[in-house]
């Protein structure tokens, strides 16, 4: 298993609230339809003004398959669209995993 961890700020004028909206669209939409995603979660700083989402990719292969895939989808342009940063993201492999 491998962990995506794409960190981001929110664009000016754009509320918590908007960016509940679109991540839920983005899940509903996208996200959950992709094979190799087995997780995902939305995180906010302890300062409020940083966001996350951290994705759970079975392997390394499904990480490059939902890239491809969000090139030409219209719901992931628009959740990225509220999003100010690079797009940049770190992958981390599960070493062990304790519940």
């Amino acid at each position: 298993m491998h962990i995506a961890l794409a960190p981001f700020e929110l664009k000016a004028g754009v509320s918590e609230d908007a960016l509940l909206s679109a991540s839920d669209r983005f899940e509903e939409e996208f996200a959950g339809k992709q094979d190799g995603i087995i997780r995902r979660v939305l995180v906010k700083d302890s300062e409020g003004g940083g966001y996350a989402d951290l994705v759970f990719f079975r392997d390394l292969e499904s990480i490059d398959q939902v890239l491809e895939a969000e090139q030409n989808s219209d719901v992931c342009a628009a959740f990225f669209s509220i999003m100010d940063g690079d797009g940049s993201h770190r992958v981390y492999e599960v070493l062990k995993s304790y519940e």
